[in-house]
């Protein structure tokens, strides 16, 4: 294209003669047509430095695009690969919550001689396994890296590729274990929402009992040695290592609830809280072993074992033993089950009978007579000396839910007995009535009925 631009302009036309100076005719033209005209710079071409500065604008125009499209682009994947992380990170979590349960309601087959419902120590020397002896005194949480060799699973690492994180309770933990260990064990930890609002928690009391977090990428202010070898990256001391890992420092040796906060995930901010959690109730543990074919007959053979234990004491020497353990009150003797020991049990079986004895409450008649009856509920009638009374799981729900949270609570024979039972007990009412033995009737709902046993 030359120096000589045309442009359409819309002019008007004037009238021409029918032909031109060679006889040929116009083309007709209207009012309003547009016709090419010479542009009214004709005769200044544009310099040629006004064209190059115009195309280099153009090119930067086009670059700025360009790399504000990159900058898109590149905000987007790191989205998605931060979503990625966070998935990967969720896998993880719930393998572990899962294997923790796990351990849990097996651990009477892997520990001789123990009941059910134990979790492990944290691995606190970064070896992937729960340390030889105690971790911390009996009653206090402990927090240490999951472990994992402990639990037979490979290396559980979140979406960045950190090791897991585990937090469990003094009421729940192996060793030193509680005194006891059942469905109304307390927990320790008190999960929140970003808002700060409680968390829902499997658990009367609202509580967890293990908590397992995932780290996230380092923040500002952390460092994370890298990993060695094939291990979790870190020192051999969880102690040292735990605030370049987690958000908060929680103590390790806390008696008291602890506050686990939540947060709201905030990718690209390298000052904002990042960890990931997942925890644990003492009512997964017990609805997980619930659906356990042989829970049921465990439970009823710690009842029928109690039951033996309590014979032997009402035997010679029993009026010598009621008025140590037990409290006249109406026309009963009744009281709480003592522990194992002092029900003369050997060593070797005291554990899980010490997991349940004051869950069971026991009433006699104080002549040796059999003055006690028992309704049963196909309609027939028992004679009883001495009854032992266990209150099964609380009722959660319904017209009459229990709580068993509060020492006031626990003290209340209501918050495990039904029907006539907490009436017979409190006024030593010589009637009672319940099933013989511990039933499931349901395994994904709690067993709520009570057991009366009787000695004849």
């Amino acid at each position: 294209m030359s120096a000589v631009a045309l442009r359409w302009q819309r002019r008007r036309v004037p009238r021409m003669p029918a032909c031109d100076g060679r006889g040929r005719p116009h083309s007709p033209a209207r009012r309003g047509d547009l016709v090419p005209t010479k542009a009214t710079s004709a005769s200044r071409p544009t310099p040629p430095g006004r064209l190059h500065g115009q195309a280099l604008i153009a090119a930067l125009l086009v670059i700025t695009v360009l790399a504000a499209s990159g900058l898109l682009a590149g905000g987007e994947l790191r989205a998605r690969a931060a979503a990625r992380a966070h998935a990967r990170s969720i896998d993880a979590l719930a393998t572990a919550r899962a294997t923790l349960i796990g351990y849990a309601i097996s651990y009477a087959e892997t520990h001789r001689g123990e009941g059910y419902g134990f979790l492990p120590c944290p691995d606190g020397g970064n070896s992937g396994s729960t340390p030889i002896g105690a971790c911390g005194a009996r009653g206090t949480a402990a927090i240490g890296r999951l472990p994992w060799r402990t639990l037979g699973l490979p290396e559980l690492r979140d979406g960045w590729g950190e090791c897991l994180w585990y937090a469990v309770a003094g009421s729940a933990k192996h060793n030193p274990k509680p005194l006891a260990l059942n469905w109304d064990s307390p927990g320790q930890f008190r999960p929140l929402d970003p808002e700060g609002d409680p968390q829902a928690v499997g658990a009367g009391d609202g509580l967890a009992i293990a908590v397992v977090f995932a780290p996230g990428p380092v923040r500002s202010g952390q460092t994370r040695p890298s990993s060695r070898g094939s291990g979790c990256s870190g020192s051999d001391s969880a102690t040292t290592d735990l605030p370049h890992y987690l958000d908060h420092a929680h103590p390790r040796t806390a008696t008291s609830v602890i506050v686990v906060p939540g947060q709201g995930l905030q990718p690209g901010d390298d000052d904002a809280p990042n960890d990931l959690a997942i925890w644990i109730g003492i009512d997964d543990v017990f609805d997980a072993l619930r659906r356990r074919h042989d829970h049921a007959t465990h439970l009823d053979a710690l009842l029928a074992r109690s039951l033996s234990a309590l014979r032997a004491r009402l035997g010679s020497g029993r009026d010598a033993w009621l008025a140590r353990h037990a409290r006249l009150v109406g026309q009963l003797a009744v009281g709480v089950l003592p522990s194992a020991e002092t029900l003369g049990i050997p060593a070797d079986e005291r554990g899980p009978i010490d997991d349940w004895h004051e869950q069971m409450h026991f009433a006699a008649c104080p002549d040796g007579s059999a003055c006690i009856d028992v309704a049963r509920p196909d309609g027939g009638q028992d004679r009883c000396r001495a009854v032992l009374a266990f209150g099964g799981e609380r009722a959660r729900s319904g017209a009459s839910p229990q709580s068993r949270t509060t020492p006031a609570e626990r003290a209340d024979l209501a918050a495990y007995f039904e029907d006539r039972n907490p009436v017979a007990l409190r006024h030593g009412i010589p009637h009672f009535e319940g099933g013989e033995r511990f039933i499931v009737p349901d395994r994904s709902q709690p067993a709520t009925g009570d057991v009366i046993r009787c000695l004849p």
